[in-house]
């Protein structure tokens, strides 16, 4: 991490609503509504960010108060979610097939790359769950698939999509790839999708009743696709902020985008945005292009300022460019071994890599939203440096043999 969560820490702290989900927490904790997530003005109910992260805050508020234990709380929040995912990655390993050593290794990695903190968000916390789930479904699969441990992993899969409803895709594609063979209604395999569809019915029923329309636990494509596909869009979040192009597009800075939303109403805005943003898309298909494969690029390759950006960083980012390489060894190493030879856990980690990031190679590029996956690299780096060294000490080891047989001849 960059600095320790305590850091700048006194008793005149006090909570600082600079993120949308932060700013949804007072509002559940002041009127009991899931609303107002723009810094401009009030907005009235939203959808904007998934459930999980804001009622989590709203439960250490609730207990700490806005002040300095509030602000202290909710710092320690991602640290520990982080923490706890060196902590596991040996377990994880295991579960997944690799050896306990490959996981030490990638906590080894971890420490070395050193993610930022980012207390606003909730990438470490859907992190965590992304390792926990992954870790859950292998034991489910191994396992002769018992009923317990798809209670277990649906449990899990529900709150990972109240946090990240990326997540539910990923998901919702393992269960049908894993599950097919034994019926999607027996008692194994019953609760791994019925589970998750049952705590989301009530939010998504919310959705319907409050905002007026059908969509996930969370409804801001609109929005992101707007700010992202326009005449002076850059690639980035931060270039964008430097050009001062989102304040022109984004309700959190234009207060005409904000008003617009009080007199639409959020669901029909974002319908309204989403289609305007396709319509842009289709009148300059060599910019999307362009916008696309730099923000796929960067997205594995994290530089906030460009291709000149990589002469700027930190250690940290340089050895995470480093790990990706290797990760992709490792995933390379992984395939070229057979989706059935391979580790127990090696089609969920291919499911994460290839689907998680594809909504994040349209939108914006923010290096936070990679961090729900740096476990994978990780791991898939720490296997790649562990068969290197095993095919390297495979001719070694025989050559002894020999000269140990010759010996003893």
């Amino acid at each position: 991490m960059n600095d320790p969560p305590w850091k700048g820490y006194n008793r005149s702290r006090h909570v600082e609503l600079n993120a949308e989900p932060v700013r949804i927490a007072p509002s559940i904790l002041h009127s009991g509504e899931f609303a107002n997530p723009f810094a401009t003005m009030p907005t009235g109910p939203t959808a904007h960010a998934a459930p999980g992260l804001p009622f989590l805050q709203f439960a250490i508020l609730r207990l700490f108060g806005d002040g300095s234990a509030g602000w202290l709380g909710l710092r320690f929040l991602p640290s520990l979610a982080l923490s706890l995912q060196f902590a596991l990655l040996p377990w994880l390993a295991r579960e997944m097939g690799f050896t306990w050593w490959t996981g030490v290794l990638a906590s080894v990695f971890g420490l070395a790359a050193k993610a930022g903190l980012e207390e606003r968000w909730e990438a470490h916390i859907a992190g965590l769950l992304s390792l926990l789930l992954t870790a859950s479904a292998c034991r489910w699969q191994v396992g002769r698939r018992s009923g317990t441990w798809a209670i277990v992993t649906g449990a899990i899969a529900a709150l990972a999509i109240y946090v990240q409803p990326v997540m539910g895709a990923i998901y919702g594609v393992w269960v049908l790839w894993s599950a097919r063979p034994l019926g999607f209604l027996s008692r194994r395999v019953l609760p791994l999708w019925l589970i998750p569809l049952a705590l989301a019915v009530p939010w998504i029923a919310r959705g319907y009743a409050v905002l007026g329309g059908l969509f996930p636990l969370r409804d801001n494509l609109g929005i992101e696709m707007y700010v992202s596909f326009n005449d002076c869009a850059p690639y980035s979040f931060r270039a964008n902020m430097r050009n001062s192009c989102i304040e022109r597009f984004h309700p959190n800075s234009s207060v005409d985008e904000a008003l617009a939303i009080r007199n639409m109403g959020e669901y029909d805005y974002n319908q309204d945005r989403l289609r305007k943003a396709l319509s842009w898309s289709g009148s300059h298909p060599g910019r999307v292009a362009g916008l696309v494969l730099r923000r796929i690029w960067f997205f594995w390759f994290p530089s906030d300022n460009g291709w000149h950006g990589y002469f700027e960083q930190r250690v940290r980012l340089l050895a995470l460019h480093v790990l990706t390489l290797l990760s992709f060894a490792g995933l390379y190493l992984y395939l070229k071994r057979g989706l059935k030879r391979g580790p127990a856990g090696g089609p969920f980690i291919l499911l994460w890599i290839a689907l998680y990031p594809l909504i994040y190679y349209a939108i914006q590029f923010e290096f936070r939203y990679r961090y729900p996956i740096l476990w994978t690299t990780w791991l898939l780096a720490a296997w790649a440096i562990v068969e290197l060294i095993r095919l390297i000490r495979r001719p070694l080891d025989l050559h002894q043999g020999l000269a140990g047989f010759g010996g003893h001849v």
